[in-house]
């Protein structure tokens, strides 16, 4: 046209034109009919709290710098107070300065999962479940060891046995090494309580079983040790001592009085409180006190408090629902719904379980991907960024202050359905990106873990004398 017209051609280009001169006018700019930026999204058009989504407000995934509870020990029926032993209620002195980052506990969570399966290929009694140094395990309590009373910050992992602390001098025959814990190591000679367990005994021969070694030593004390597929190990005594549990005390209390650890780490505590269904950990040690039950309410957010309570105490959930629990925790969880949908999944009974420390739940593969894309397709609304670690469907939120995330719940074999609190199906990486907290378990193995990021708010119970697992809402109230 132009160049049948003899015109004169200019070009412009929109998306580059720069203002260079001052501009006495006031410039009038209205926004494209139909389109929204990422940021300004009009959560007016929302339902909330609809059949098939949560409204979450982006700072409530996030962690405060503030501790908004006090860390101490209360009264017997408010239980121990839980706490991330990474938060700013932690009394660790180490506390968050030593915290790992987002990527490092997903890459130890991992790990832990990927040693955990490979213990049971090679057996229990002789590969034992890695303790992966300080990224795995998240939560901890208070308690007292020996007498007089020496305060403890121990790790509660409902997937260990042994209940540990690392003890003076640090020395294990040839073998020396402590790593650093949060307080001043136990020492042994202090306390007027402290027993050696001897051996030849049905105790040091028991625990053989449990923990995979034990010997006894020249002066006849019961020497145990663990060691784990990449070649971290822990040694020590076995001993008796007066444990202190808020205002209960148990004499003669089995626990390992470590003196050597290569490679292991439990970096900003003392050591675990083992609370699986083992003749040697606590559950079952304080049996003819609290009846083989135990409870616990995992905060929102590492600046907040839950707690840890034992026996058959009052709960503190008005929607208290139990269904059966089996051996090694396991639960029948077999299928997922999402929004008002059941997906085509069909987990096997008694293929899933449920764990205090390991953080992202995990699926059998297949079931994971019909999992994401039905969670992608409701988050479509959402720009989607790149994998992060084993999270492999992540959002870009922007300055969102609201978040519209798809409601979820977990089918039990009885009938009973748990709907996964809020707060547990968006994990944050930081405050411009979270992914679906979910991940295929190692090795393409056919189980579920349920793990403790969809666990918070939630009270748990462990009614392991009487087979059952409970769950209520709103548990850390």
């Amino acid at each position: 046209m132009a160049a049948l017209m003899d015109l004169e051609v200019e070009q412009m280009d929109v998306k580059a034109i720069f203002l260079l001169g001052d501009l006495e006018e006031e410039i009038y700019v209205e926004q494209p009919k139909g389109f929204r930026a990422l940021d300004q999204e009009d959560l007016s058009e929302i339902p909330t709290e609809s059949n098939d989504f949560h409204i979450v407000e982006i700072s409530s995934l996030l962690t405060d710098s503030n501790c908004s509870h006090s860390a101490t020990v209360s009264s017997k029926e408010e239980g121990l107070k839980l706490f991330h032993k990474y938060g700013p209620c932690s009394p660790s002195k180490h506390g968050k300065a030593n915290a790992p980052s987002v990527r490092q506990i997903l890459e130890g969570d991992q790990t832990r999962l990927n040693f955990k399966q490979q213990s049971k290929l090679y057996g229990e009694n002789t590969v034992k479940v890695k303790l992966d140094s300080s990224n795995t395990f998240e939560y901890a309590v208070n308690v007292g060891l020996g007498t007089p009373k020496k305060e403890l910050t121990l790790v509660m992992d409902t997937g260990s046995s042994l209940i540990w602390t690392q003890c003076q001098p640090c020395k294990l025959g040839s073998y020396h090494g402590c790593y650093k814990q949060a307080d001043p190591i136990f020492d042994p000679s202090k306390s007027s309580t402290y027993i050696n367990v001897t051996c030849p005994s049905h105790t040091c021969s028991l625990t053989n079983t449990t923990l995979g070694f034990t010997t006894c030593s020249s002066t006849s004390t019961c020497e145990y040790a663990e060691a784990y597929l990449d070649g971290s190990s822990l040694a020590g005594y076995l001993a008796k001592e007066r444990l202190s549990v808020g205002s209960d005390t148990f004499d003669d209390t089995i626990f390992g009085c470590a003196e050597f650890n290569a490679n292991v780490s439990v970096a900003g505590t003392d050591g675990i409180l083992g609370m699986d269904r083992g003749f040697l950990s606590f559950v079952e040690q304080t049996s003819s006190t609290y009846q083989r039950v135990f409870s616990y309410c995992l905060p929102s957010k590492a600046s907040e408090i839950g707690f840890l309570k034992f026996g058959k105490a009052k709960p503190v959930s008005k929607s208290l629902k139990f269904t059966q629990l089996g051996a090694s925790y396991s639960i029948n969880i077999v299928g997922i719904k999402l929004g008002n949908t059941k997906l085509p999944i069909a987990f096997q009974k008694g293929t899933a379980s449920i764990d205090s420390g390991t953080v992202i739940t995990r699926l059998p593969t297949k079931d994971y991907i019909t999992l994401r894309e039905a969670y992608r397709k409701a988050m479509s609304h959402y720009q989607l960024a790149k994998p992060f670690v084993i999270l492999d469907t992540c959002y870009h939120v922007g300055s969102l202050l609201k978040l519209k995330i798809p409601k979820m719940s977990f089918l039990f074999a009885d009938g009973l359905v748990l709907d996964l609190p809020p707060i547990g199906l968006a994990f944050p990486i930081n405050s411009n990106l979270v992914c679906l907290p979910f991940a295929p378990y190692p090795g393409g193995v056919d189980r579920v873990l349920f793990g403790n990021f969809q666990q918070k708010t939630l009270e748990i119970v462990y009614d392991v004398a009487g087979g059952k697992f409970g769950f209520g809402y709103g548990g850390c109230k």
